[in-house]
This record gives structure tokens, C-alpha cells and sequence, in this order.
């Protein structure tokens, strides 16, 4: 069963009754809570309470006044969190996602005890930033939506199945262009100031990054930067790794509590 409510200004969906862990998932960059379904429906299968959000300006939850900087971001979902009372919170970022994740679990140790990135922009090889803000220039005045598209396109591979490929062209290009843009120039600028080598080193807790057929963390830097990581490598996966192969993912979530549970 799946239940709709509102915390912290956001719309959160729960599924399962489970209390005894909790899961927070977070979607990324221009998607909502359906991103993390597979995830959810299979974490439900467990005694916990799993929780999905619709970030600010994403899916049903109105605009963030504060604006869309990664911190800003991840201090709504912090506020979610202290809202609900919750603990020992494992939380589950896909893509942009993972990063808001990161910073937020990087910030509240009381509250967050693990953390999962789905092929977050994070670690990153040289130059990392620059191109995310080669993206966010490209997205700043695309009102057709044309740029967007093509970005959202060239994540899936050739053999990815097109029923999926079009419903996340058309999911993703709900959201307003500012809700396209501003996350984006907001990540590179995190980015390019150390921000996430900054929460990276903080985070000495459990922590998991799946990556894609074509990685944006560099593994060899996450590693030195957080030696207590897992590090998995998604098979035949574009981006939308938690879509196109959701039982490689959830096995690897399954594995990785396993081991650090």
C-alpha cells in the first residue's frame, strides 16, 4: 500500500508498515518519486518504513523560495527528517539526487546512519565541473525543451528499451525550465568549490554508489576520499540504473546492508 502525505513543504509517499529501519529515497534532476518505485516496492518487502519524496519544484511539491542550491536542498530533506522523528535513516539518491543525499546525511549524523548513490555527479574526474556547467548553460535558456530531451536521450544506451526511454523524455520535461537550469548550475558550483570531496570525507558511515555503463564518479578518487565505500558497477545500464536493471540494484542495495546492517 502507498500512502500520500506533506512534511517540510514536500510531498512524500510511504510504502510498506514496517518500523523497525527507515529509507529515505530521493529522485534526481527533473524526475519525482515514481524514479524510485522498483526500490521502494522492494524495500517495502522488508520491516521498514520507506519513505519517497517529491523534491521542491519536482513532481506535486510546490517551488522552493530558498532557492535550488545543493545545500539548500539538502537541508529540506534534514527538515523532513527532524519533522517526522525519525532515525537511523538510510537514505537512497539517484543521480542529482545522491548528491542533495549526501549533503544532507553529511550534515545530520544523529539523524542519518547510511547512504546510497545511484550514479550520482560526485568524485568526479578533472574537469568535472566545468562540464556541468557547460550543461546548466545549455539548459538556462531552453524554453523548447530541445536541449533537455537531448541530455535526457543520451543516458540510456542503444539497446534500451524505448517504451522506458519515452516515458522519461516525457516525465522530464514537466518541470519548468528553471527547474531544469538552476539544480544544475547550483551542482557545478558545488562541485567546483569541493563541496562534495568536502561531505565525502565527513561521511565516514556505510556508504554504497552504484554506477552506469558510463560512471560520473571516478571510483578510484571516491575511494580514496571515502575507503569505507562499496562501489558496484551496474551491467547493459544507462543512467536510470534503478529503472533499467532494478533487480542488479536491489540485489547490491540487499548485499550492501548485509554487510554494514
Amino acid at each position: 500500500m502507498t500512502d500520500r502525505h506533506t512534511a517540510a513543504g514536500m510531498r512524500y509517499w510511504t510504502y510498506g508498515r514496517g518500523r523497525r529501519d527507515t529509507f529515505l529515497l530521493v529522485h534526481g534532476w527533473c524526475c519525482d518519486h515514481r524514479f524510485m518505485e522498483p526500490i521502494a516496492r522492494h524495500l517495502a518487502g522488508r520491516p521498514a518504513r520507506v519513505i519517497a519524496v517529491d523534491m521542491p519544484g519536482h513532481g506535486q511539491s510546490p517551488p522552493p523560495p530558498e532557492g535550488y542550491g545543493v545545500e539548500q536542498l539538502a537541508a529540506r530533506l534534514r527538515a523532513l527528517v527532524a519533522e517526522l522523528d525519525l532515525r537511523r535513516v538510510v537514505v537512497i539518491g539517484h543521480s542529482l539526487g545522491g548528491v542533495w543525499s549526501l549533503a544532507a546525511a553529511a550534515g545530520d549524523r544523529d539523524r542519518f546512519a547510511g547512504l546510497v548513490m545511484l550514479d550520482s555527479a560526485v568524485a568526479g574526474p578533472p574537469g568535472a565541473a566545468a562540464a556541468i556547467e557547460e550543461v546548466a548553460r545549455s539548459l538556462r535558456d531552453d524554453t523548447s525543451g530541445a536541449a533537455r530531451e537531448s541530455i535526457v536521450r543520451s543516458y540510456f544506451l542503444p539497446q534500451s528499451d524505448p517504451r522506458l526511454v519515452e516515458w522519461v523524455v516525457s516525465a522530464m520535461a514537466r518541470p519548468s525550465t528553471e527547474v531544469a537550469y538552476a539544480p544544475i548550475a547550483a551542482l557545478a558550483a558545488y562541485v567546483g568549490s569541493g563541496g562534495d570531496e568536502a561531505a565525502l570525507t565527513r561521511w565516514d558511515r556505510p556508504l554504497l554508489l552504484v554506477g552506469s555503463n558510463a560512471p560520473f564518479a571516478d571510483y578510484a578518487r571516491l575511494a580514496r576520499l571515502a575507503p569505507q565505500a562499496n562501489i558496484g558497477q551496474a551491467a547493459g545500464s544507462g543512467h536510470f540504473v534503478q529503472l533499467e536493471v532494478p533487480d542488479q540494484v536491489n540485489a547490491m542495495i540487499d548485499r550492501h546492508l548485509e554487510l554494514t546492517g
